[in-house]
């Protein structure tokens, strides 16, 4: 009042004043700071824009436009704030759209987006899906509950709503296992330059041989005349596997220990009786085979499925696959081969060759063998059991499980680039012109006919590390490291992922009524093009612990197993006469007649050769960008019970690499294969 009357102001006129002229209410902003950190800054710098939309329980924001800074500034985190005129309750999800700067078409990958509220909460969510041209993707907050709150179901059918117009299901070839179609990879950017992308990361030492490689190319030789040739090839590029390779060849008990310890221990098992089509006699090998058989010491190498494939023509010369049996003896803790049948059919045009023939007989039926084993390796263990099923998995995965899910938060570590390396393959690898098809025996209609007949031999045991082994008999085999070692890693992993599942599956109930789960459970067996009646690989899921068996067989089958087969390659392979991708000659009618010079001419040519080399030399070199096992990302996982036992699966891992590295350092030759340290997340070459 005082102030009013020294003015010369009276209560009314103040108040007619504020009638007149009210004052002006400001709405009160609710800013929300969002964070997104990238895998890929440079990039992200191809993006021109994004836009943002938070959607609340209570309301959805409007869209927040931003530019993107141009790399090195923004460091691979971005951020930007999104004013809403109210508050739009718990934050649910996130929408983002990138759009292209038209320059490039390019992929980034944010890691995860953090949100701050107006509240100051800090909500995580995450970015486990590639943003591509002007696509939406949804971000889900970095939780693992198997919840029922409406809100959160909406939004996670929504997230596989937009995954499925993604992961889209298409037929490679009749007979093989679904994969993803190439719209959906063109959409995604998992065209065959993302393989070369790869291929230039390799090691400069490996890039340099390949180069080398390349030149040799140019000289004037068509085959081999004599074995230093071979010789001055493998010296440029040689590993310590594969000069101990070279040097024990051909002994008998270093081509039996391949089959346990080399790049495909998956054909070899123990036998109590002789197939019906393999007469060998004790006379032939003097030994009592009914006897040996009961002790356990006989084992069988049978590669029928190879029987009456159609094989390749290379430079205008008919190519040659054996499908031959194998009969090995254990002696001594040493696994030597004892007879050799290279066709399926016995006969008098179809001799069992013995250690004692003549040298060069036993090393041709030999190099057969291993040309049988290199293509059976590549097309079924390694390209079908490995590459192939893990595609099934992978987009079923995608189609199927919301980024909520405990189950894709275990996997998607085991997802990293496996669509991406399938797609190449199919263009550089094993379609009409791939390099596998060009330079292997088996050819285009040989890789078509193989994986077709091995895809129905698959069986739920065989892909289930503990059966596969117990079903051929070897779990008591001494010096099987795949086996040891092998064992370990599937434990370890089983261990974890009952530990991880079992904070969420309470009871087998849960397990039984959770439809996203048996949605991807079924999905997966109707587009792995399995077997209805004889693979046993389930349908469905009802109890925890079929649960637990199924997710550690994709993990082992996404990391451990394909290192198992794909590492050793070069190792293996990079001697050639050791496993030749191809034979020039038809498997021998009669004994006695093959000379050295006969031996060298039945090898793959130079040219084939030296393609085969390079091929092997690239899948087996790791990248500078590779993720191993014991690298678990605790932030796919908030809660305080799962990061505890991912802290304790890292540890057990970290001992299981002591033992192996221990080991290794006793052995003439190391298999490094599956130590967790070397073995990789995820399909990824």
């Amino acid at each position: 009042m005082i102030l009013l009357k020294s003015a010369g102001l009276s209560v009314i006129d103040v108040f007619c004043f504020f009638r007149t002229h009210p004052p002006v209410i400001q709405k009160m902003a609710f800013p929300y700071e969002v964070t997104i950190h990238m895998k890929d800054s440079w990039s992200f710098s191809m993006y021109r824009s994004l836009y943002v939309t938070l959607v609340g329980k209570q309301a959805e924001s409007e869209k927040a436009k931003t530019s993107t800074p141009f790399y090195p500034f923004n460091k691979n985190v971005f951020k930007i704030t999104v004013n809403c005129p109210e508050d739009i309750g718990e934050v649910l999800m996130i929408k983002i759209d990138g759009y292209s700067n038209g320059l490039i078409p390019y992929t980034w990958h944010p890691e995860k987006v953090e949100m701050k509220s107006p509240s100051g909460l800090v909500y995580m969510f995450c970015g486990y899906q590639w943003i591509s041209g002007n696509n939406v993707y949804l971000f889900k907050e970095e939780t693992a509950l198997l919840s029922t709150n409406s809100e959160l179901l909406k939004v996670c059918s929504e997230e596989i709503e937009e995954r499925r117009k993604i992961y889209c299901w298409s037929t490679y070839k009749s007979k093989w296992p679904d994969c993803i179609d190439a719209d959906s990879a063109a959409s995604l950017h998992l065209g065959q330059g993302y393989l070369i992308t790869r291929i230039l990361k390799r090691e400069l030492k490996v890039l340099l041989t390949v180069g080398w490689l390349e030149l040799t190319k140019s000289r004037n030789i068509d085959n081999f005349t004599d074995m230093s040739q071979i010789k001055d090839l493998h010296k440029h590029h040689m590993t310590p596997t594969s000069e101990y390779i070279m040097n024990h060849w051909k002994e008998d008990d270093f081509f039996g220990r391949q089959f346990l310890n080399g790049v495909n221990p998956m054909v070899i098992k123990r036998i109590k009786a002789l197939p019906g089509n393999f007469p060998v006699t004790d006379e032939m090998v003097s030994l009592k085979l009914s006897s040996e058989m009961q002790k356990g010491n006989i084992f069988l190498c049978d590669y029928k499925i190879l029987d009456g494939v159609r094989t390749n023509t290379i430079n205008e010369k008919k190519q040659y696959l054996a499908a031959p049996l194998v009969l090995l003896h254990r002696d001594a803790n040493e696994m030597k081969p004892i007879a050799i049948q290279l066709k399926q059919k016995p006969g008098e045009d179809n001799p069992i060759f013995l250690p004692t023939d003549f040298e060069f007989d036993w090393l041709l039926a030999k190099a057969f063998v291993r040309s049988a084993e290199f293509n059976l390796h590549e097309i079924d263990y390694h390209l079908l059991r490995t590459h192939l099923l893990a595609e099934v998995f992978i987009v079923s995965l995608n189609r199927n499980l919301p980024g909520v899910h405990p189950i894709y938060k275990l996997l998607v570590r085991h997802t990293f680039d496996t669509l991406q390396i399938n797609n190449a393959a199919r263009t550089l690898l094993v379609s009409d012109n791939g390099v596998l098809t060009k330079n292997s025996a088996a050819g285009k209609d040989g890789i078509n006919t193989i994986v077709q007949r091995a895809l129905q031999s698959v069986t739920y045991a065989s892909l289930c590390f503990p059966d596969d082994i117990k079903e051929r008999d070897l779990e008591d085999v001494p010096n099987f490291y795949y086996r040891d070692d092998g064992r370990k890693l599937w434990d370890c992993m089983h261990q974890f992922v009952n530990d991880i599942l079992g904070l969420y599956y309470k009871n087998d109930d849960l397990v039984k009524n959770d439809k996203e789960l048996q949605n991807w459970i079924k999905e997966t067996f109707q587009h792995g093009c399995f077997d209805q009646e004889k693979s046993g690989i389930p349908k469905e899921i009802i109890s925890l612990v079929d649960l637990v068996k199924f997710v550690t067989m994709v993990m082992f089958t996404c990391s451990a197993q394909h290192a198992a087969v794909n590492f050793g390659q070069y190792d293996f392979y990079g001697w050639m006469p050791n496993c030749p991708a191809t034979m020039q000659v038809a498997p021998p009618i009669e004994k006695g007649k093959i000379t050295e010079a006969q031996f060298l001419n039945a090898l793959p040519d130079y040219k084939t050769a030296v393609q085969s080399m390079e091929t092997v030399l690239v899948l087996s070199a790791p990248t500078p960008d590779e993720r191993y096992l014991p690298d678990f990302d605790l932030k796919d996982f908030t809660e305080d019970a799962p990061r505890q036992k991912i802290v304790l699966f890292k540890q057990n891992l970290a001992e299981i690499s002591n033992i192996i590295q221990t080991a290794n350092r006793k052995l003439p030759f190391t298999y490094p294969y599956l130590d967790p340290k070397h073995v990789e997340n995820s399909i990824s070459i």
